[in-house]
């Protein structure tokens, strides 16, 4: 457990080098920060935060970096005091200038979170299970290729081209539409998918040619819908182009990261099992980097979030991560997130 002075000076350090990327002096520090203590005292509390593993010394005459875990308490630190600030995370307008539909508010949420924090955005969309369904229907391509469209009631819609089995005129595939919004208005996902499947053996038994392919065409175009999706990333460009990531190590572990989406899903995927806010950092049981930090929360059944420096405002991250998370639930209707 830290003491009240070992916090203020781990706290004031890690904040020094958050500002400046540079390693902290115990000097320096007591000279900046009004501590009322001498640079010897600071010099001796450095070395309890290092024994503790607060703080490190990457070179004998160097001063000290904060470790994982001290760089875990100062985005906690910020993060609590950003809580009990009254501004919102900002943005006014811009989150509500998307069109109309759910995929194009989750691209939309991506892009301004991007821009608001200046680093890449990271969104991780809901599985469909859950998904209330407005409507399923097929439109005629050619003879026997139909086109389908999936219609949720959040707005996400879904396409596919299948193939049936014998052609159908365009008064089976009015009957087929009409069939199918029966059974999918108003219903999940899971529930559609299940009645489908039910009724098939019916109307296979009742010899009604153009119910089983109703039933048929259905669950196929279901099939794959709301299966795990990719991560959406933007702001990629930005973040690479900040000062953080000049060398070449540090724009080595960046592309790495953002371009492995097993890695983006799985940190994505625990924020979701979580629930509330995460901060993740590089290294440890992750293959994210050292010199990277996410900061992210889930809405509904996915999870949004910001990949950026270890050396990221993680208050002011933390508060536009919720807003945008808060944008994506009204979207989803209020089900789900925090």
């Amino acid at each position: 457990m830290l003491s009240h002075r070992a916090r203020r000076i781990l706290l004031a350090a890690v904040g020094d080098f958050v500002s400046t990327g540079e390693p902290v002096a115990s000097k320096m520090l007591a000279r900046r920060h009004d501590l009322r203590l001498s640079a010897a005292t600071v010099r001796a509390v450095f070395v309890e935060l290092e024994a503790g593993g607060y703080l490190g010394k990457p070179h004998t005459s160097a001063g000290r970096v904060p470790t994982e875990l001290g760089l875990r308490v100062f985005a906690e630190a910020m993060i609590a005091a950003a809580e009990g600030c009254a501004t919102a995370g900002g943005g006014g307008d811009l989150w509500s200038a998307s069109e109309p539909g759910f995929d194009a508010a989750l691209r939309h949420t991506t892009r301004v979170l991007a821009s608001l924090t200046g680093s890449a955005a990271l969104l991780r969309a809901p599985a469909g299970e859950g998904w209330v369904l407005k409507d399923l229907k097929f439109i005629a391509l050619r003879p026997k290729e139909l086109l389908a469209v999936v219609v949720s009631a959040n707005g996400a819609v879904e396409n596919r081209v299948l193939v049936a089995r014998e052609a159908l005129s365009p008064a089976d595939i009015d009957r087929v539409n009409n069939l199918l919004h029966e059974r999918v208005q108003g219903r999940t996902l899971a529930q559609v998918r299940a009645a489908l499947a039910a009724e098939r053996d019916e109307a296979r038994a009742q010899g009604d040619r153009v119910a089983r392919a109703a039933l048929s065409l259905g669950s196929e175009a279901l099939a794959s819908v709301g299966t795990a999706s990719e991560v959406l990333v933007e702001g990629a460009a930005k973040l690479i182009a900040r000062p953080e990531f000049a060398s070449a190590e540090s724009t080595r572990q960046l592309v790495t990261a953002l371009e492995d989406q097993d890695l983006l899903v799985e940190l994505l995927d625990r924020t979701v099992d979580a629930r509330g806010l995460q901060v993740v950092f590089g290294g440890g049981d992750n293959a994210m980097g050292s010199e990277l930090s996410l900061v992210a929360t889930s809405f509904g059944d996915g999870a949004v979030g910001v990949l950026g420096s270890t050396r990221m405002d993680y208050g002011n991250v933390a508060r536009i991560v919720r807003e945008a998370a808060a944008r994506l639930d009204d979207v989803l209707g209020g089900r789900g997130g925090n």
